[in-house]
């Protein structure tokens, strides 16, 4: 469960940066949607291989 809230943590975020930019009236493409996505999902298995190795660590 906690994976999957990430996961749409991930997506409301760039969704909300959409938004805040349009309230503003800030151009933006549409890549930079799936751009914010993939780069969310890149420090989210960053944490992902952090958070296991220090697991590995504690049990030895």
């Amino acid at each position: 469960m906690r994976i999957f809230g990430m996961f749409v943590a991930i997506f409301v975020s760039a969704f909300l940066a959409i938004g805040i930019a349009e309230y503003y009236h800030q151009p933006y493409n549409w890549y930079l949607i799936i751009l914010m996505v993939l780069t969310g999902f890149f420090i989210h298995t960053i944490i992902l291989i952090l958070e296991s190795e220090n697991g590995e660590e504690n049990e030895a």
